[in-house]
């Protein structure tokens, strides 16, 4: 149990289950709540913030960018945008 705590602590399984949620949320609305599916292209966005996470977290270390409330954030703001834009 405490080696399952201490691997949580890490930003990158909190930023994968944070994508992980983004996904869930996305194939839920796409199936059951909006008028039509959303595109391969636009579920893809959210996930596409750990490839610049990572990127980021490798050139800038212990900078204030790589925070993770701050990732999280712009996965969850992105995946609001993509459900808002497709029930436009």
């Amino acid at each position: 149990m405490k080696k399952i705590k201490e691997l949580l602590k890490s930003p990158h399984i909190q930023i994968s289950i944070a994508t992980g949620i983004s996904i869930i949320v996305i194939a839920y609305f796409s199936k059951y709540v909006l008028p039509r599916p959303v595109g391969y292209l636009q579920t893809a966005i959210p996930p596409f913030f750990i490839v610049i996470y990572e990127v980021v977290a490798a050139k800038y270390k212990n900078k204030k960018i790589t925070t993770t409330w701050f990732w999280i954030t712009a996965i969850f703001v992105s995946t609001t945008l993509v459900i808002v834009l497709n029930a436009i």
